[in-house]
């Protein structure tokens, strides 16, 4: 995949611009033999070029560059590449305008990067914060908005701001990669646990802010050591995650678990599946306790596509809230839930199905409620139960399909879907 990615920079650059790229701080690549400076940094230590510090993720690079962010030097400390040589001459182009890196850090702060002509003038830097700690994630900064502008053609510098934030003390951060235009997707397979250096190469959008941490909730359902969080803005009601996955094939198993902790009861969690031919698919379930991990099942068993090649993730779809949540989830498994076995599974049964009135259901362990979901996740009828089996009088229903979530006493959860006609 490298060697891949490398050829693909090297004939971008031959064709548009003579741009040495990748930067990729290799012996015989680019970056590990250039002459970088070192700015407003207190006493200014020397950029160095060390063994990669975490070789399982989704950099498996032998080298790496690792700046050292002095706690007494200024937010905008850096480094800069000689002029004259190094990364060579070259204009700013729809070709080489998106700038990706790859970062493994301590903790959130931006990572800025700009440009410079041969006399020092340059359009501002852009900054992008990460989303991720203590493991290597892609990042990309966009200067299409710069082409075209003054100071953006005969560019012969790249200046790096590697921790650009105020500091109280040394931090280390080790950077590489740095390679121009659409970058090819980190793809990663299911499940999505965060274990082990896992880091998908989430794309948040409408304001949502995605973020690989320590469980806060290390009890219950959930005790793994990584889950993610993420915050839905106050009156966002379509923020959301996207992210790419290996190939998903469900035409086996059709049933997706997700482990989530909600603040909030009754909020609608919608699990998107994407093809590349525009054939999605998406499920809702509705979250029924708040500040305790729980697993929702999500029933792809009508979906008319088969394979899928990402995945998207609306924590409360739909709904707008007068204030900031925060929500967390984990383990994302197609097929049973993590640490559940097939004889753990409780026996279910619906009927008749489809139905013009009456749905019973029976199961072989004391259901606690019953809830009644359209296929966007909107709870339409509740009912406790409190036994192993009870009726539902659905006549009242339009025509159509709906979800059964059935919650037992024991804290599992199943759905299963039935059609009213």
């Amino acid at each position: 995949m490298k060697k891949t990615i490398t050829f693909l920079v090297l004939m971008l650059a031959y064709v548009g611009f003579s741009q040495n790229a990748p930067i990729d701080f290799e012996a015989g690549g680019q970056g590990a033999n250039w002459t970088w400076n070192v700015f407003e940094n207190a006493d200014n230590p020397a950029l160095e070029i060390v063994t990669n510090p975490d070789p399982s993720g989704i950099n498996q690079s032998a080298t790496v560059a690792k700046f050292t962010a002095r706690g007494a030097g200024a937010p905008y400390a850096g480094l800069e590449s000689q002029h004259g040589g190094n990364i060579g001459t070259f204009d700013l182009t729809s070709d080489n305008a998106l700038v990706n890196i790859m970062v493994y850090k301590t903790k959130i702060s931006d990572v800025g990067i700009k440009f410079a002509t041969p006399t020092g003038g340059a359009q501002a830097e852009i900054k992008v914060a990460n989303t991720l700690i203590n493991q290597w994630e892609l990042i990309s900064i966009d200067f299409t908005g710069y082409i075209g502008l003054g100071e953006t053609t005969g560019l012969d510098q790249i200046i790096i701001f590697p921790d650009f934030i105020n500091r109280t003390a040394d931090d280390i951060i080790y950077f590489d990669n740095i390679t121009f235009g659409i970058p090819l997707p980190n793809t990663i397979g299911l499940p999505i646990t965060l274990e082990g250096g896992q880091a998908p190469a989430f794309l948040d959008f409408n304001g949502s802010a995605t973020l690989a941490i320590a469980n806060p909730d290390a009890s219950g359902s959930n005790t793994t050591a990584t889950v993610i969080q993420n915050t839905v803005p106050a009156n966002a009601a379509f923020a959301g995650v996207n992210f790419p996955v290996n190939n998903i094939d469900i035409t086996t198993e059709k049933v997706f678990s997700l482990s989530v902790w909600s603040p909030l009861s009754n909020i609608p969690v919608l699990l998107k599946l994407e093809n590349a031919s525009g054939a999605n698919s998406e499920r809702a379930v509705t979250t029924t306790t708040t500040n305790a991990w729980e697993t929702l099942s999500f029933d792809f068993s009508e979906a008319g596509q088969l394979t899928y090649q990402s995945v998207t993730i609306f924590m409360n779809f739909n709904v707008t809230d007068a204030a900031d949540q925060v929500y967390y989830w984990d383990n994302l498994e197609l097929g049973d839930p993590l640490g559940v076995s097939g004889n753990d599974l409780v026996n279910i049964t619906l009927y008749p199905n489809p139905t013009t009135s009456i749905l019973s259901i029976e199961a072989s362990q004391e259901i606690a409620m019953i809830q009644i979901l359209t296929l966007l996740g909107q709870n339409i009828s509740s009912l406790e139960v409190n036994t192993t089996g009870s009726s539902i009088d659905v006549s009242q229903f339009k025509t159509g399909m709906y979800i059964a979530k059935v919650l037992f006493s024991n804290g599992n959860v199943q759905t299963l879907n039935f059609i009213k006609e």
